[in-house]
């Protein structure tokens, strides 16, 4: 199961992107500041973290390197209200998945989520598992010309 942070001060949009991901059957936490957003962050391990641009406490844009970070190396798709090229910009060239906006229907903010659930799903499953060894190996006496 994918664990989502979102961190948006919109309170409706918050309760809206969190419904919309635990119908696809995944956990949600949401946060309201970039304070509480990071502390989140830092406090537990998330597969992606949804992050509004203009928050209270400053630009959702600044802590993008410090979320790419954290030990579980979360995806980061950045929402807005207001669409910004030079924003969009900053976005991905600091690791962001996407850059969506507010605006949009349900149905373009869920392709983006979708893509990066497989995404993950697919890092997973690539982990190749360490294989013990067994070093008790019987020889039948034969001696071993090299």
């Amino acid at each position: 199961m994918t664990k989502i942070l979102i961190i948006d001060d919109d309170r409706s949009m918050c309760k809206m992107l969190s419904d919309l991901v635990q119908q696809m059957g995944h956990d949600t936490v949401c946060e309201f500041t970039l304070k509480a957003g990071l502390n989140a962050a830092f406090s537990d391990s998330y597969d992606l973290v949804l992050l509004d641009v203009h928050l209270p406490d400053g630009n959702g844009l600044d802590i993008i390197p410090q979320i790419r970070k954290l030990h579980s190396s979360p995806e980061i798709i950045i929402m807005t209200g207001f669409g910004d090229e030079d924003g969009a910009e900053i976005a991905i060239k600091n690791g962001a998945w996407d850059y969506i906006l507010k605006t949009d229907s349900p149905q373009k903010i869920l392709l983006p989520l979708q893509r990066v659930f497989q995404y993950r799903d697919g890092l997973k499953k690539s982990q190749v598992l360490p294989v013990a060894l067994n070093l008790d190996v019987k020889t039948s006496g034969t001696p071993l010309i090299l």
